[in-house]
């Protein structure tokens, strides 16, 4: 199995367990800002931190609430959540989390914040996660890093004669 092979089998697992726990996965493998982010989620939170979960697009279920004036349970604070999924199998290599290097959390903050701009959710809040996948199962490090721990390369500039 090559690598890409295990990589996909590890963002497999991360979309199932993000979506059984109420998560809707708004994109996967998107290109912004030149890296690829793997998961890109949406979830809503209530005033306790505990996660809501939405019901599905239901138009009857829309007009019902409507019609009853009535406020469906979709209510809670949203948060887009970008998740970089790092599967290893064997343990020369370290544990997956390790290979997020503060370079890479630079590229995906400059991608978050490509994706919020493009779709106009700059109000909304953000969290980066780290879903880890290895041999024993996986690992889901929520706020796994912020926007301070990047790190962005100089541009170094020459000048010669």
């Amino acid at each position: 199995m090559n690598t890409k092979q295990i990589g996909d089998i590890g963002e497999s697992v991360a979309r199932r367990v993000y979506s059984e726990r109420g998560y809707t996965i708004l994109e996967t493998n998107a290109k912004y800002a030149g890296c690829e982010v793997d998961l890109i989620c949406e979830c809503y939170v209530d005033e306790n931190g505990k996660l809501v979960k939405r019901e599905k697009n239901n138009s009857f279920v829309k007009f019902a609430h409507k019609l009853l004036g009535i406020s469906p349970l979709e209510k809670g604070e949203r948060t887009i959540v970008f998740i970089e999924v790092k599967t290893r199998y064997g343990e020369e290599m370290g544990l997956p989390e390790e290979a997020v290097t503060p370079y890479k959390v630079g590229r995906y903050v400059t991608a978050a914040k490509a994706f919020l701009s493009e779709h106009r959710l700059q109000n909304d809040n953000v969290r980066f996660d780290i879903f880890a996948v290895d041999e024993n199962g996986y690992n889901l490090i929520e706020n796994a890093f912020t926007e301070n721990d990047a790190k962005y390369p100089k541009n170094r500039v020459s000048f010669r004669k």
